[in-house]
């Protein structure tokens, strides 16, 4: 659910405005209306919504006002009104769309839908800064689920990953051990430090400071400090040589 204000100083276009947004629109959930800038800005700093749709004249004065005595709160903004002229205004105050009254069910979802798509991008990249910061400690540690709880391993001591189709497998310096977790390759190349780690191959991250050597192919591979030879792509050959190179 969306957590959504409506902004709107005439009781029945409100009404009707929350009729249209329960039938068409069920992913907002909404959390609080105002008619005034000053109930609007309470309301806003109380319950920091999603998704504002607010009309533009509000008795007397105009929400242009309000946006910027909240202009750190973070939201989209959809204008509902019967003034074609605020349109320019709508769009510098970072509209994600503009609704004319009366207003055409079609345009309200379509509007909605547009703005959904960029607050589920927001949360998505919210999560993935959550997920790499809580993967992380001070001392950059990452924590390797195991059947019995959690591994906590130092980042610079990881020398390569390699892929097991939905699995990983870790090998650490210094270590025979090899940790195997049952997360795939891909989400461990977003969570670790793209300065030292590279993603070199399908099957391969390494950690460039146990690179030695680079030997030239097709792809070619590269040598580690323990022995391994691990196959560069082609598809990625450019990109790590661009790297190792710079």
């Amino acid at each position: 659910m969306i957590r959504t204000i409506l902004i709107e100083d005439e009781p029945i276009a409100l009404k009707h405005l929350m009729t249209l947004l329960r039938k068409y629109c069920p992913q907002i959930q909404v959390v609080a209306t105002a008619a005034t800038i000053e109930e609007g800005k309470l309301e806003l700093l109380q319950h920091q919504p999603e998704l504002v749709l607010l009309d533009i004249e509000l008795s007397g004065h105009n929400s242009f006002e309000l946006l910027e005595q909240v202009a750190t709160i973070d939201f989209e903004k959809i204008f509902v009104t019967a003034h074609e002229q605020f349109g320019i205004q709508a769009i510098k105050h970072g509209a994600t769309d503009y609704v004319l009254k009366p207003i055409d069910k079609l345009d309200l979802t379509e509007a909605v839908e547009r703005a959904a798509a960029k607050i589920y991008t927001k949360r998505m990249l919210a999560n993935r800064k959550q997920i790499i910061e809580s993967n992380f400690n001070y001392a950059h540690r990452l924590s390797l689920p195991a059947q019995d709880g959690l591994i906590f391993v130092d980042i610079q001591k990881i020398m390569y990953c390699e892929s097991e189709g939905r699995y990983t497998r870790f090998y650490l310096a210094h270590q025979d051990k090899r940790i195997l977790v049952s997360k795939n390759i891909g989400e461990y190349e977003i969570l670790l430090p793209k300065q030292i780690f590279i993603r070199i191959h399908s099957h391969y991250i390494v950690n460039l400071s146990y690179v030695e050597k680079y030997v030239k192919g097709r792809g070619g591979y590269v040598m580690l400090s323990n022995g391994a030879h691990l196959d560069v792509s082609v598809r990625k050959k450019d990109d790590f040589l661009d790297i190792v190179e710079s």
